[in-house]
């Protein structure tokens, strides 16, 4: 059921969009060239999948709040596929859920917390910028709203809308500030970057690398560890819950670490006490299994960081890249991170190759790796020279 009553923001009408006709009539009245802005809300963490929930779209003269449990997003394809950019606010979780929904990904992609970070602020928030560039105090109050529940309330409705009525501004603001100190080209290759880079995903083979405490299970327990998270996983999958809900991290890896020999034992260890007995069969018959299989097919886990003897360097050079992000007044994590640093030391493929990391960095730091180049203390700034 619709709201009854419409709610304003900027004196522009929110409109509430729950049914095909509806979208459609939106859309046939836009035109693709112009710059739409966007953001989601969504429940995580309740079920396996990440549930959309809302859907916010706005252009300078028109917002909309669409309910995807109501309406196929489907015809948003062809504005997505259009000319314009979508802006977003921290966009990569949004995209996911969004090329889901819609069967693509924006074409163009303005992020404002990356054009942020380019002008010194360290991942700002959206608030922080609507503050900083808009001079508007957003109410965050109902951030942990249930957006399942319908209808949602008008001060819902505007919280939501809100995060999406500034964006036009804030990328006009930040575009003057980013031209100003010629950085338009940086963030556009690193939107570009954030636009095209596909979700994670994990082999099901490697899930228990993530366990909490996986590197305490012993050696010779560690295929059952690989083998149950690959169960626990699949389980979780069939039945939309979260992995926990099946089997917490903690008690995977007692059960692997030190497996039961019957389903009585199993009820001891915490968090198993409530183990459908089925379950509980399953789970010691595929411990004892992998017991006695070899353990060929078992994924290591991966050794973390660089060899030892490299790590001085990846301090030295890190150094290198927060003075330079200090220098240049931008935020260090979206110059060079650690596994940044890391990857260039150990000769591997790293975000340091992109052609605007290059020109402020990476040359600078080659040239030290190949001996070409000194680090120096100045004062109280690190410095290179040649």
């Amino acid at each position: 059921m619709s709201p009854r009553e419409p709610i304003t923001i900027r004196d522009i009408v929110v409109e509430w969009i729950d049914s095909d006709d509806q979208l459609e009539e939106l859309l046939a009245s836009r035109d693709v060239s112009v710059d739409y802005a966007l953001d989601t809300e969504f429940i995580a963490g309740q079920a396996y999948f990440t549930e959309l929930s809302l859907v916010q779209i706005a252009w300078p003269d028109r917002i909309a709040l669409i309910d995807p449990y109501l309406v196929s997003l489907k015809p948003l394809r062809p504005l997505f596929e259009g000319p314009a950019f979508a802006i977003l606010h921290a966009a990569q979780g949004d995209l996911e859920l969004l090329e889901l929904a819609v069967g693509v990904r924006p074409h163009h992609l303005f992020d404002t917390q990356v054009a942020g970070q380019f002008l010194g602020l360290s991942t700002p928030s959206l608030a922080h910028l609507v503050q900083k560039l808009c001079g508007v105090a957003l109410d965050k109050s109902h951030q942990r709203t249930d957006w399942t529940v319908r209808p949602l309330s008008d001060d819902v409705r505007h919280y939501a809308a809100s995060d999406v009525a500034y964006l036009h501004a804030m990328k006009e603001s930040l575009l003057r500030d980013l031209d100003s100190r010629g950085r338009v080209d940086w963030v556009f290759a690193e939107c570009e970057v954030v636009r095209t880079t596909p979700a994670p995903a994990t082999d099901p083979q490697e899930m228990w690398w993530r366990l909490t405490r996986a590197t305490g299970i012993p050696a010779g327990r560690q295929l059952g560890a690989q083998r149950l998270a690959v169960l626990r996983d699949a389980r979780a999958r069939a039945r939309n819950r979260p992995a926990s809900h099946i089997l917490t991290d903690e008690a995977l890896v007692a059960l692997a670490s030190k497996p039961p020999r019957d389903v009585g034992e199993i009820k001891k260890i915490k968090g198993c006490h409530a183990l459908p007995e089925p379950f509980a069969r399953e789970v010691i018959q595929l411990l004892n299994d992998a017991a006695h299989d070899s353990p060929g097919e078992l994924r290591r886990l991966p050794s973390s960081g660089v060899a030892p003897e490299l790590e001085p360097i990846v301090n030295i050079l890190l150094a290198v890249a927060n003075q330079r992000a200090i220098d240049i007044e931008i935020d260090a994590k979206v110059l060079a991170t650690r596994r940044d640093i890391s990857d260039l030391v150990s000769q591997q493929p790293t975000r340091l190759d992109a052609a605007w990391r290059a020109d402020i960095l990476t040359n600078d730091l080659r040239k030290l790796l190949s001996g070409e180049a000194t680090i120096a203390v100045d004062a109280t700034r690190i410095v290179i020279r040649s």
